[in-house]
């Protein structure tokens, strides 16, 4: 019998249109010959359903149930397209266990670290894995330019602490730069980081579970056209190259992969996950010598995206992922 899965997109952030388009790739790359794939998108109000003539109904959130002419629809899973707030920070994968519905993501406690990336870099750095210096600032603090600079250093990155998209970051390359640039990142988030700068090529890697075993992807260089992999580069087709496998050499391939791997575990992440790095210049002659970035738990899945282009270029079709990790997710129930 056909699983009847939510597929939830849209969300409260600044990525939503993101999450939108995501939604529309996943539904047309889902197998409906096994799933009853319903399109509920998310937002601050409500979360609707739109029938193929474009009727509305709203979903009962008491039971997470849909009400239709044909009866009433019980999700046997659900599968989280949003970036962002709800999606990606813990609160759907919440809700969603209350409800007892099985779902694609990281669960609720490792969704909310690895969207703080203050969280997250501690405890990547207490395994052992390099992380940029940071100063953590709350909009309560008070903000002394030149403590900051001691501990980062010049040029540095200012970021929200819980963003994704490379929304409200800036590359500042001076000390009068700085204050501009923190209230820029607090109009996104109450908490912000300064990082330093950490020069290198970026490569990131894309992992998913499948029958209980990991399947770590190829690995991606990422070049952008811009000074640095900005919203712009990321969504502006021409403005980045990413390539698969990344042109690296063996053993570095071998260290981030081994790393992801041993991430992947201990944050006890769930369903398809994308970590990214830094590979400085050192790190042709050391193997460690990379830098761990973020964790992106719910990343962009489009047939362009940095996760599904590494399946595909060993034979893993959208379909096949996609299934793969729905497969993963109802067997865990």
């Amino acid at each position: 019998m056909k699983k009847n899965i939510a597929l939830l997109t849209g969300g409260y952030s600044e990525e939503y249109e993101i999450s939108v388009k995501s939604g529309k790739v996943i539904t047309r790359h889902l197998d409906h010959e096994l799933f009853n794939v319903y399109l509920i998108k998310v937002t601050t109000g409500k979360w609707t359903y739109s029938d193929e003539n474009g009727v509305e109904y709203g979903v009962d959130l008491n039971g997470f149930t849909l009400g239709l002419p044909a009866g009433l629809v019980r999700f046997d899973a659900a599968f989280i397209g949003i970036h962002g707030t709800p999606g990606e920070d813990g609160k759907l994968q919440g809700y969603l266990d209350m409800m007892q519905v099985p779902y694609n993501t990281c669960g609720r406690v490792t969704s909310a670290i690895t969207f703080n990336k203050y969280f997250c870099n501690e405890f990547a750095g207490r395994l052992n894995v390099n992380v940029a210096k940071t100063h953590y600032l709350h909009k309560r603090d008070l903000i002394n330019p030149k403590e900051i600079i001691e501990i980062t250093g010049m040029p540095c990155f200012v970021k929200p602490n819980s963003n994704g998209s490379s929304i409200g970051i800036t590359k500042v390359k001076s000390e009068e730069d700085l204050f501009p640039a923190i209230g820029q990142a607090f109009e996104v988030d109450d908490e912000v980081l300064v990082q330093e700068f950490i020069p290198g090529t970026e490569v990131t890697c894309g992992i998913y579970e499948k029958n209980g075993e990991l399947v770590v992807l190829p690995l991606t260089q990422i070049i952008s056209h811009k000074e640095w992999f900005d919203y712009e580069a990321k969504y502006t087709d021409g403005m980045a190259d990413e390539i698969t496998p990344a042109p690296i050499s063996e053993i570095q391939a071998i260290a981030c992969r081994e790393t992801s791997a041993m991430l992947y575990r201990k944050l006890n992440c769930r369903g398809i996950v994308r970590f990214d790095y830094i590979l400085t210049p050192e790190s042709y002659k050391n193997s460690s010598a990379f830098y761990f970035l973020e964790v992106n738990t719910v990343p962009g899945l489009s047939e362009a995206s940095i996760v599904p282009r590494q399946a595909a270029s060993i034979g893993i079709s959208l379909s096949q992922l996609f299934t793969d990790v729905l497969n993963e997710t109802i067997s865990r129930y």
